[in-house]
């Protein structure tokens, strides 16, 4: 069997298990798209190259690919010779997700604050919704730090570091 074939079939089985973790949180494609572009050599993918290597149709690729960008995770760009779309792993991806996150984070807070001011609200409810924004209050009030303390963590040690949590050993 090619190299080739061998790499292809790790590179989807990755895509494909990081698509089942993602589930909950979005379509299974989406899922795929996001994890073939980790994985991939390439720094960028066509639409045309996603279409052919998850199977998917261009109008799938297209769609996830808005909401992948949506969410901060993908960038695409147009290819000036070919005038293809280009996707690939928006630059600092993961730390913008926790960054921009305040926005939904307000919302739900808000949405919390004005039900819990219900005089009529019952105390099961109250106690549930209390417990929602007790938790994305105190986790919200964490990130900040959590993400400066990750940056300086990542400049001291190098893209290359694998990150260690105190107390933990690795797998």
């Amino acid at each position: 069997m090619p190299q080739e074939d061998e790499k292809s079939r790790s590179q989807l089985a990755f895509a494909d298990g990081l698509a089942e973790v993602f589930a909950r949180q979005v379509p299974r494609m989406a899922g795929r798209m996001l994890g073939l572009l980790l994985i991939t050599d390439e720094p960028r993918l066509s639409s045309k190259d996603l279409v052919a290597q998850l199977g998917a149709s261009a109008a799938t690729v297209s769609n996830m690919g808005r909401l992948l960008i949506s969410l901060g995770l993908v960038e695409r760009t147009v290819s000036p010779e070919t005038r293809r779309d280009l996707f690939a792993i928006a630059p600092n991806a993961w730390v913008g997700t926790y960054r921009d996150g305040e926005r939904y984070i307000t919302e739900v807070l808000a949405l919390a604050d004005r039900v819990l001011a219900d005089p009529d609200l019952t105390d099961i409810p109250r106690a549930r919704l209390r417990e929602m924004r007790n938790l994305y209050t105190f986790v919200w009030a964490e990130i900040p730090d959590l993400v400066s303390r990750y940056e300086q963590w990542r400049e001291a040690n190098g893209p290359e570091a694998l990150y260690q949590p105190p107390g933990r050993s690795s797998t």
